[in-house]
């Protein structure tokens, strides 16, 4: 136990010292193996084991259809229709942010590839129409973490990899989670109008016209996301090969909408092969990290300890979600889960706790931690998207934060959320 405890205090002491979280992960876990008197190439012989992954494949898939999504002008056209749909209503901005993110999320499958694509046309649109740069960033950064949730999503390609389930069955136990996160975003956003109706912008009338007009011209756009789940859904294409799907598709679109260019299929090859190999990379290091963990015997003395506090599954999920919310707001989600998963697996084990519902518990109070002080991700990206000062932007979020803790309860205690439409599927 020793030599795993070690190995995560290295790790800490690292991050404290501002080191990057990749090169934080090889010394500790190079350190650690050290300590313990392990071999050295038990470092590379497992890396390269933590990556031997059919699931694995699909993650670049997914990130390449992302960014090839947001420069094909598929993003615009999901805008355009969400806000001839919802946008007249008062606030109608700020709904349709949500819904577009709703849309999209069936396409980009992570948090930040809603930020940064989809999240700057809706600010841009926001802020001309007379939404406060503040509020707009803090909008879209609240409604991204839906990025993930509705497949596909990586944050579940990884969990699925790590806990061996069915990623088939993670991806459709995130549809109504995902749903519910959006409704609810949409009615805390209504109570805020009402309750300061001044402060928002007057929006156009609703035109029937207008809807009509925009669902035409982005009809292929709005397909993408029923073609994308639906192929998986009907068991046409397995979860991986639902990522080159949504490649062909995305360029299909482009044709289809004259938006084909070199520069835009390099530039989303170029960005894709730089996010790609910083998650595998991660990904390889935290497996040799996991199975140092495993040789300590770490989860299982770490389990006894838990389960000696409590054995009430409920209030054992409550204390793993405040631990989770707390490593979120300080690191990224995917080396929480690379170092958690494995600890965690055998306490939702031994209390009976489903792992794909824990998957999707984790996987969205991770991104809850994204949008959340002192080092979430979302902020920063945000801030940066955005062009506005931290504080500022961690001010207008804090009432955010009621619609997406509210959900996390939901989804935390009320497993048929998510566990429902899966086990309908396979009936």
């Amino acid at each position: 136990m020793a030599v795993g405890v070690s190995m995560i205090l290295i790790f800490v002491i690292l991050l404290l010292m501002a080191f990057p979280i990749s090169f934080s992960m090889v010394v500790s876990t190079m350190s650690a193996l050290k300590i313990g008197g392990h071999n050295l190439e038990a470092l590379p012989l497992s890396m390269v084991e933590g990556l031997n992954s059919f699931i694995l494949l699909a993650i670049p898939f997914f990130i390449l259809a992302g960014n090839l999504m947001n420069s094909t002008g598929i993003t615009n056209r999901i805008f355009d229709f969400s806000s001839a749909l919802v946008g007249h209503i008062r606030g109608g901005l700020a709904q349709v942010n949500v819904l577009a993110s709703m849309i999209f999320s069936g396409i980009s499958g992570t948090a930040v590839g809603d930020q940064a694509g989809m999240g700057a046309i809706e600010m841009k649109a926001m802020i001309d129409r007379g939404y406060t740069r503040p509020f707009s960033a803090a909008v879209t950064l609240s409604s991204s973490v839906i990025g993930a949730i509705i497949p596909p999503s990586v944050p579940f390609i990884v969990y699925a990899f790590l806990a061996e389930v069915s990623l088939t069955r993670l991806f459709i136990a995130g549809i109504v989670p995902g749903i519910l996160i959006g409704l609810l975003l949409m009615v805390q956003i209504q109570i805020m109008t009402r309750l300061n109706p001044n402060t928002f912008p007057k929006e156009k009338k609703f035109q029937v016209n207008e809807v009509q007009h925009s669902f035409k011209k982005g009809f292929f756009a709005l397909l993408a996301p029923i073609i994308v789940l639906g192929g998986m859904l009907t068991g046409i294409v397995t979860p991986t090969e639902t990522g080159v799907l949504a490649i062909l598709y995305a360029l299909l679109c482009a044709v289809l909408y004259k938006e084909f260019s070199l520069k835009n299929i390099h530039e989303a090859l170029k960005s894709s092969v730089h996010s790609t190999a910083l998650v595998m990379f991660l990904m390889a290091v935290g497996g040799a990290m996991a199975w140092l963990i495993s040789v300590e015997q770490l989860p299982l003395l770490l389990s006894e300890g838990l389960l000696g506090i409590t054995e009430n599954k409920y209030f054992m999920l409550l204390l793993i979600n405040i631990v989770l919310l707390f490593l979120g707001s300080i690191m990224e989600g995917i080396p929480i889960k690379l170092i958690m998963v494995p600890i965690l697996l055998p306490i939702i084990d031994m209390l009976g706790i489903d792992r794909v519902h824990f998957g999707v518990v984790m996987s969205y109070n991770l991104l809850i931690g994204m949008a959340t002080p002192p080092m979430g991700l979302g902020l920063f990206i945000m801030s940066d998207v955005g062009n506005i000062s931290m504080d500022k932007l961690i001010k207008t979020i804090i009432p955010f934060y009621i619609p997406l803790v509210i959900a996390l309860l939901l989804i935390t205690f009320l497993p048929q959320l998510s566990l429902w439409l899966p086990d309908l599927m396979s009936k």
